[in-house]
This record gives C-alpha cells, sequence and structure tokens, in this order.
C-alpha cells in the first residue's frame, strides 16, 4: 500500500546514531509512513545496524556523493505524497509526523510546511525554541519577526489540527502562531527558516525538479530558495525536530581550522545567493536596492574570514589580497568597507586582532563587546 508520508535519512558512517535517528520515526503517533534510510557509502557497520530493522526500514546503498545526492536517491525511491527529511544524528519529536501532515492538508494552497527546532547535546545543552539562535545573523536586527516575514497568520488552536500528544506535553502551545505564505523576498534577504524539518508535497517535488548535487553546504537552503519562489510557505512556532549538536558536525568539516570552514561556508553560501537573485533579471531590476544591499553583505562575510586566516606570514598575505577582491565587489554595490580594505594591508598578527574588534564592536556595540571581552578574561584567570 501507498504510505501517505515518506521519510528519508541520508546517513554517513553514523552506524552509532542512526539508530537513534530511526526509532524516533518508529515512535511516531502517526503511522501511515515508511522509513527509508539511504546509505552514501558508508564504510562502518552502517548497513549491518540499519538491516536489523527488518521490513520496518527501506536501506539503500548508494556511492558517495553528499547530502543532495543522498536525498535525491532517497526522493527517487519514495512512494509517499509527503516527503520529509531527517537528518541521521537528529531526532523527531514523536509527534511532527502527525502535525505536519495535518497542518499541509488544513492549508492546500501551501507546498511546504517548516516549524521551530530544539537544539541540544548529549552533555546537557538543551534550547527548546532555537531557531533564532541557529540563525542568528537572520534575527539579529529586533525588526525581523515573524509577522514581518510572512504575510499571514493564525492562532495554532484555530487550525483544528494540534495532536493530543503535542498538547499533553506543553498546553501553551495552542497558544503559539502558524504563518504561512510567499516568502521569496524573505528569503533572498537572509536564511529564515530550519530547513531539516521541512515537509514537502509530492507534486511540488516533481515540478521544481531534483536537488543541486553539485552543492555541498546550504543544500537544503538551496532547493528552499528554489521552491519559495513559486510556492507559498507554512511556518508552526512550536518545536518539531531535535538538533544535535555532537563532536562529528566538527571533524565532518573540509578542514579542522574553523576560520577556513567559514570562510568556504561563507563563499558557498554567496555563491548560491548569487545565482538566486541574478535568475530573474526583471525581479533584480525591481529590487535592486534591496538586492545590491544582500549581495554586498554577503560579499562582506566572506571577506571577513579570509582577514582572520594565515598563521603564516605568505598565506596571510594571500588571504588579505582574496579579500580586498571580495571587498571591491562591496564598494561596486554601494557599501565600501573602507576599513576593512586598510586592515587586509597590515601584517598578519597585527590584522587578526584589529578584525577581530572591529567585527566584535560591529555586531555587539562597543559595550557589549567589552563585556563579553571581560567574562571571556575572568573565565581564563
Amino acid at each position: 500500500m501507498t504510505p501517505l508520508v515518506s521519510v528519508i535519512i541520508p546517513t554517513y558512517n553514523r552506524a552509532d546514531l542512526v539508530c537513534q535517528s530511526i526509532d524516533s520515526v518508529l515512535e511516531q503517533t502517526f503511522t501511515d509512513f515508511e522509513v527509508i534510510v539511504v546509505d552514501d557509502g558508508s564504510t562502518d557497520d552502517t548497513a549491518t545496524v540499519v538491516k536489523e530493522y527488518g521490513d520496518r526500514v527501506r536501506y539503500i546503498w548508494t556511492e558517495n556523493g553528499g547530502t543532495g545526492h543522498a536525498r535525491n536517491v532517497g526522493m527517487q525511491h519514495a512512494r509517499g505524497r509527503y516527503f520529509v527529511f531527517l537528518d541521521s544524528d537528529d531526532l523527531f519529536y514523536p509527534y511532527l509526523l502527525e502535525f505536519e501532515t495535518r497542518l499541509l492538508e488544513r492549508f492546500p494552497e501551501a507546498s511546504v510546511v517548516s516549524s521551530e527546532v530544539t537544539g541540544f547535546s548529549d552533555r546537557g545543552y538543551h534550547d527548546r525554541f532555537h531557531l533564532r539562535k541557529y540563525h542568528e545573523s537572520s534575527y539579529r536586527d529586533p525588526a525581523v519577526t515573524y509577522d514581518t516575514i510572512f504575510p499571514a497568520s493564525m492562532p495554532l488552536r484555530d487550525t483544528g489540527v494540534l495532536p493530543e500528544a503535542l498538547l499533553r506535553e506543553d498546553p501553551s502551545f495552542a497558544d503559539r502562531r502558524v504563518y504561512y505564505g510567499n516568502i521569496f523576498d524573505a528569503y533572498l534577504d537572509r536564511i529564515v527558516l530550519f530547513q531539516n524539518n521541512a515537509m514537502y508535497r509530492r507534486e511540488v517535488v516533481d515540478a521544481i525538479g531534483p536537488r543541486n548535487e553539485l552543492v555541498y553546504v546550504f543544500e537544503e537552503l538551496d532547493y528552499l530558495v528554489r521552491l519559495s519562489r513559486r510556492h507559498n510557505v507554512l511556518f508552526a512556532d512550536v518545536p518539531t525536530y531535535k538538533l544535535r549538536y555532537h563532536e562529528g558536525q566538527l571533524s565532518s568539516g573540509a578542514h579542522r581550522d574553523t576560520t577556513y570552514r567559514w570562510a568556504r561556508t561563507q563563499r558557498s553560501l554567496l555563491r548560491i545567493m548569487k545565482r538566486h537573485i541574478l535568475a530573474d533579471r526583471a525581479y533584480y531590476e525591481r529590487h535592486k536596492p534591496r538586492l545590491e544591499r544582500r549581495l554586498a553583505d554577503l560579499h562582506r562575510a566572506v571577506a571577513v574570514p579570509l582577514l582572520l586566516l594565515g598563521h603564516q606570514h605568505a598565506f596571510g598575505q594571500r588571504y588579505a589580497r582574496y579579500a580586498r577582491r571580495y571587498l571591491s565587489r562591496c564598494a561596486s554595490y554601494g557599501r565600501p568597507e573602507p576599513a576593512l580594505v586598510l586592515a587586509s594591508f597590515a601584517p598578519g598578527p597585527i590584522r587578526r586582532p584589529i578584525v577581530s574588534i572591529y567585527e566584535g564592536v560591529r555586531k555587539e556595540g562597543l559595550a557589549g563587546f567589552a563585556r563579553r571581552i571581560v567574562n571571556v578574561i575572568r573565565k581564563r584567570l
């Protein structure tokens, strides 16, 4: 029989964690689903661990091709009317499938539904409403709220779709809201949703095509921006997904130098968003001041970690030259950065603290940055 929902779990060398992810799906209050685990070429015991679930889980092996590739493979094998994805180190709340399917059926004009996320670690960290912190740079401005991002909203209690399990966990969830509408403009300006827990209608997935497998960082963002250009989005201000923080996330980066990975990540974000911003020339001309401000910010976000790189003098100057190229683009978009350009000519041991202080003051204000430095000093004493 065809299931209503296909849960797709891409995984790579997570034999120690994938069982917890699978169990969180099998323990759902909703039962009309299939679980598909796409093994992206693991070299550990992932296959043995997953196959122990028998026919409760469909196991598919593929050569290693990255998360986007694994998700595409999962979608090709999925039979459900709705698709939802789960990273193999994360967990579902037990009511996620019931809640999100009800929302899509309650709002047939919406093509995808996302919701709040809880951040946690096995060492005791727990942040129940984590989305604003996860996308901190997007929500740093207090004027940016869900009401300014979405055209419309209504209280969840008025939707008539709240699962009993959700209300038992916290009756106050009924007073929170569901937001909906087209958010393409907002998405070009900032990352506004947590992408991992999004549930999609099959016909929309078929219409927009497969994910871009060449995008290794922000692949899910790229997909949702593509979708939001023509389709409406739902967001429920209730946590349905548990995002795990652990050491494996750090070791999975392209380089152990976190500043280097920061620069590569920002460069990937720039490439993705630039492609979407310039995809429709007429749209670009209509919104040119806003979009050029966004492009300037994206180029600046690449330049800053480049200025902080380079423990050896030769490499430091090379990265500084790269940074000046991105800063020149900022100027071409009408947002010059003379302080950063000037700092780029300083030797690395001088340049790095100057840029760190400048950025700290810019983000937190002089008083906030001073408080943070004092706290760091106190902890080290």
